[in-house]
């Protein structure tokens, strides 16, 4: 019975271990785009694109690291990070005949970073789903008393709840992210797996 509890306090304890190393690497991956975006701004300008088409990467930008530094929890950073994603997705997508070379560089390193995102996103929320699936459950709820793990938060947004209809699924940052890759001709999703997180 000991070494049974051991066993099963010890594999909670690796995907916790994993979930949060899976967090981290989502977390520099957003960082990451942070840094990409001022040069897709300053390629802009020889791109032809318009100051109007500029203002809401911009605003939505320092939004999302408005909400990193004031350490808010993970829904607000995916809604953060959501609305990101759709202003890069609509100055890019509207420059799909563009031959500015920077422009078109930077920009396709961004659809790199999203996708490294959306791979980052559902690692991160298949891991906390499993976790958050073991802590309710027996008898694995017993050994996350034990290891005083408890659930976790997901990296999503949920949908609005209207009065007129039911409850929608959530939607995930991962899913309007890749939208937003597939959608867009200017810039050119590789699985990322829990075993490449936790290295």
């Amino acid at each position: 019975m000991v070494l049974w509890l051991r066993a099963g306090v010890r594999r909670l304890r690796t995907l916790q271990q994993r979930h949060r190393e899976s967090l981290r690497l989502l977390l520099h991956e957003l960082d990451d785009r942070y840094d990409l975006v001022p040069a897709l701004i300053a390629a802009s300008a020889g791109a032809g694109v318009e100051r109007e088409h500029i203002r809401p990467v911009v605003g939505a930008r320092s939004l999302a690291i408005g909400v990193r530094d004031q350490r808010l929890g993970l829904t607000e950073r995916a809604g953060a990070e959501n609305a990101l994603s759709a202003t890069l997705h609509e100055l890019i997508g509207g420059l799909e005949g563009v031959n500015h070379w920077p422009f078109i560089r930077v920009a396709r390193e961004l659809q790199t970073r999203e996708q490294r995102i959306a791979g980052a996103v559902r690692v991160h929320n298949d891991l906390g789903g499993a976790l958050n699936t073991a802590v309710g459950r027996f008898p694995t709820s017993l050994f996350a008393k034990l290891a005083a793990v408890g659930p976790v938060v997901l990296f999503e947004v949920p949908a609005p709840v209207t009065a007129s209809g039911p409850a929608r699924r959530p939607e995930t940052v991962e899913a309007d992210t890749e939208t937003a890759v597939v959608a867009s001709d200017v810039r050119p999703e590789s699985e990322a797996t829990s075993d490449t997180v936790a290295a």
